[in-house]
């Protein structure tokens, strides 16, 4: 078999797990092969990044290592593009860090894109028909974490969520979101 038919092969092999996916799929080949699987390849998600070498000669342990990598690289290029994203949309009010306007913005399905915490503990209400937060000393019966409910009516409303650390939310707060439309402007 060629290395053309052979790639042409793996493809079609991946398609069926893969499809409806868009999970970054990273390749471990050597050259030539690496050029030539990605001259076959149908997958829109296939990462830049080839870990390079015969994936045959090293242990699963090394081989998942070496795609953690390309997987952190290229989740760091996405967040730097978000990011720029929020950067360009402060100036037309499509982008906040209040909490309060974070959870308004949600409440009315205007929110495109949210990064969240992963561990904020914010705990309080959110009213269900105008989004005005009451904050909480603590979680309780009549509270719980707004974090997590914004992020909850982000998703539902087909939002974004990117659970990340707090140094990678813009103004290292709680929530920021990009908002499809300027909250100033309805």
């Amino acid at each position: 078999m060629r290395l053309g038919q052979y790639a042409r092969a793996v493809d079609q092999a991946l398609r069926p797990l893969l499809v409806g996916r868009d999970v970054l799929l990273v390749l471990g080949a050597a050259s030539p092969m690496d050029s030539i699987y990605r001259q076959w390849n149908t997958y829109p998600h296939l990462a830049a990044i080839t870990l390079s070498g015969n994936p045959e000669n090293e242990a699963p342990r090394e081989l998942a290592a070496r795609a953690r990598e390309v997987l952190d690289q290229a989740h760091a290029a996405e967040l730097a593009e978000v990011r720029e994203t929020f950067e360009a949309r402060v100036s037309q009010g499509r982008a906040k860090t209040d909490v309060a306007d974070v959870a308004s913005a949600a409440t009315f399905g205007m929110v495109e894109t949210l990064f969240v915490d992963i561990d904020a503990e914010l705990p309080g209400t959110i009213d269900e028909s105008t989004g005005s937060v009451t904050f909480a000393d603590g979680e309780g019966a009549q509270s719980y974490g707004i974090v997590d409910e914004i992020a909850r009516r982000t998703w539902l409303a087909g939002g974004q969520v990117l659970a990340v650390r707090r140094q990678d939310i813009p103004d290292a707060g709680d929530v920021a979101a990009i908002l499809r439309w300027s909250l100033d402007n309805g």
